[in-house]
């Protein structure tokens, strides 16, 4: 009878652990490398400190990078690291598996950006083409940041144009379905959160970033997905 006990003990045991340890945490990162006069720029030493390893040292971990540059679609880099059993792993071997994936991180992050010269950015298809992949992970807990100002410059909407600018102006609603339309099969997702990272250097910039946040801010609550916005990614906590 108390073996049985012991058992069924240890059986619980091991299956909350490794409950746990299944909700892994994935961080994606977009990264706009049209404009010049972006400050804020991924940084590999704080987007992996955002994976808390010293308190989480078992979690599953996945890292996944893009660039956004003037076309509409674009690779994603994907770096990953499996989660363990805490009972059955050992920390010295797992404090090195978390090392070489911080170190993948890092030398994602400071590849050289292609030097071939974009005409402003793509924005919006690439970011929702990457929450419908992350939408698929539904046992994680997910965040996605853009470092960007958001302009927009395509053929169906640019911030770079005047009458677009007026129509998002005076009529907001028109561009917010446009967006939408352009976002079909997203739906709404309680494990992921937008972060916009971005910090404007004058007046002008200030205006129109405070124009597209306005437009992103309805957005995402039509989509049913957190958003949120910050000039500098240190002060951003999971």
């Amino acid at each position: 009878m108390k073996r049985y006990i012991y058992t069924m003990v240890f059986g619980l045991m091991l299956s909350a652990c490794t409950n746990s340890e299944n909700k892994g945490l994935i961080i994606s990162v977009l990264e706009d490398i049209t404009e010049t006069h972006l400050v804020a720029q991924p940084d590999a030493e704080t987007i992996t400190a955002l994976y808390n390893f010293d308190t989480n040292l078992w979690q599953s971990a996945t890292f996944r990078y893009g660039r956004i540059n003037s076309l509409m679609h674009n690779s994603r880099e994907v770096v990953t690291l499996k989660g363990q059993q805490v009972l059955l792993g050992n920390e010295l071997e797992r404090r090195q598996l978390v090392a070489g994936f911080n170190m993948d991180v890092s030398a994602l992050l400071n590849k050289p950006k292609d030097s071939t010269t974009y005409q402003h950015s793509s924005i919006w298809l690439p970011l929702a083409e990457e929450l419908k992949t992350l939408q698929k992970e539904d046992n994680s807990q997910i965040t996605l940041y853009v470092f960007s100002d958001l302009r927009e410059n395509t053929s169906w909407f640019s911030t770079y144009r005047t009458s677009d600018m007026k129509l998002l102006n005076n009529k907001s609603e028109t561009i917010i379905e446009l967006f939408l339309a352009k976002a079909k099969g997203l739906t709404s997702s309680e494990n992921i959160k937008v972060v916009v990272v971005y910090q404007p250097q004058t007046i002008t910039e200030d205006e129109m970033f405070q124009e597209l946040r306005m437009l992103y801010t309805q957005l995402f609550l039509k989509l049913g997905i957190d958003i949120t916005f910050i000039a500098n990614l240190n002060v951003e906590a999971l």
